[in-house]
């Protein structure tokens, strides 16, 4: 934008007879400079809107039919150039009802002074650059503001769920605006067995590391099954599938996470064990059934989760898995059972878990080779 009183040049497109406009613009200095481009049609302004540039749009509001007029109209209404301003010029003051309701920003009759005129084009060119320049800002700050919801789901979304929850942008806005969703889902939680032992053996440096790496493992593994991570805690993490994107599937890819994590946890075990002499090995608890997600928390911290009994039962199945065991309800089984999907899981007695009454149907997925564990008490984890 050029402040007034500076000279100006500026790119014109006209449409129509605008003759005596450009016979005006035409007697004013040389730093008054207009560079003049005719356009036939909405289309051929927006195949060359980039290459031109233009500052300003001069139609002839007297054609007839009023092409002039149509044509501003459908600049208006297209984003690309909305924020284009458009002069009519007219013989009749008839017309000015005419070009302001087709969008123009300002009318000129033809017999208007070169005064009057240029100070008009000069208002126009003026605003129609602050105006750009405004919403180029307020792009640059949505773009950033979509960036940083993109990068923020991604550390918890797989890629292909976040960038499906950033093109629904009613789903998008009901996450971030703390509506709470009742849905169907299935819950994973995964906890490491000998943690406590390890974090005792070893000091907070060398721990620190090492629930990085078990940690990183086990998101890299849920997120190429395009699982939610919800929770880490400890050395606990809690993954859904079916929130906050459906998944008919769900059960299949819990069940599926959770054997690709055993098996890329073994190895890091093995690893572990080789560089600190320490045993450990993974239990996991799955759980279906319906939960409630929505952002927890209060207004300096919140944190989108989920909630309900289905995911306490997953927790409780997770801390009764043995090292290198999965543990899944009835519910996950029937579910399975329907999509014809075998697991090869193996139907155990009946639990009891704290908080109800009736016992719990349970399933086991375990390893070829399962560790056993003991804690300090000599009691098998």
């Amino acid at each position: 934008m050029i402040p007034a009183g500076e000279g100006m040049q500026f790119c014109v497109l006209t449409a129509g007879d605008c003759a005596a406009g450009l016979a005006l613009l035409a007697r004013y200095p040389a730093e008054f400079r207009a560079t003049v481009q005719p356009i036939r049609s909405a289309e051929e302004a927006f195949a060359r809107f980039d290459e031109l540039t233009p500052d300003l749009l001069l139609v002839d509001a007297d054609a007839d039919p009023p092409s002039g007029l149509t044509l501003c109209r459908t600049l208006k209404e297209h984003p690309m150039t909305m924020l284009l301003p458009v002069i009519a010029l007219s013989r009749s003051p008839k017309r000015r009802i005419e070009a302001f309701a087709a969008g123009a920003d300002d009318f000129v009759a033809r017999t208007s002074s070169p005064e009057a005129f240029r100070a008009r084009v000069e208002m126009l060119v003026r605003a129609g650059a602050g105006r750009r320049k405004q919403a180029a800002v307020h792009l640059a700050a949505e773009h950033e503001r979509t960036e940083e919801v993109r990068r923020t789901f991604r550390r918890y979304l797989s890629p292909r769920i976040a960038d499906k929850i950033l093109s629904d942008g009613q789903l998008r806005n009901s996450i971030l605006a703390a509506a709470d969703v009742r849905t169907r889902a299935a819950v994973l939680f995964a906890d490491m067995r000998g943690f406590t032992a390890i974090s005792e053996r070893l000091t907070p440096q060398q721990v620190v590391p090492l629930l990085n790496e078990y940690f990183a493992v086990l998101t890299e593994v849920t997120l190429h099954n395009d699982g939610t991570v919800f929770h880490m805690a400890g050395d606990s993490l809690m993954v859904g599938f079916g929130v906050p994107l459906e998944q008919p599937d769900g059960p299949e890819r819990a069940v599926r996470t959770a054997q690709q994590m055993l098996e890329r946890f073994a190895v890091l075990a093995e690893q572990w064990k080789a560089r600190h002499a320490i045993e450990t090995g993974l239990g996991i608890g799955i759980n279906e059934g319906d939960v409630i997600a929505g952002n927890v928390g209060s207004a300096l911290y919140m944190n989108y989760t989920i909630i309900g009994d289905t995911v306490n039962v997953a927790a409780r199945l997770a801390q009764r898995a043995r090292a290198g065991e999965v543990l899944f309800s009835l519910a996950v089984k029937r579910s399975l059972d329907a999509r014809g999907f075998n697991s090869g899981a193996l139907e155990l007695p009946p639990i009891t878990v704290r908080g109800r009454s009736s016992p719990i149907d349970i399933y086991c997925v375990p390893r070829q080779q399962r560790l056993t564990l003991y804690n300090d008490l000599g009691l098998q984890v």
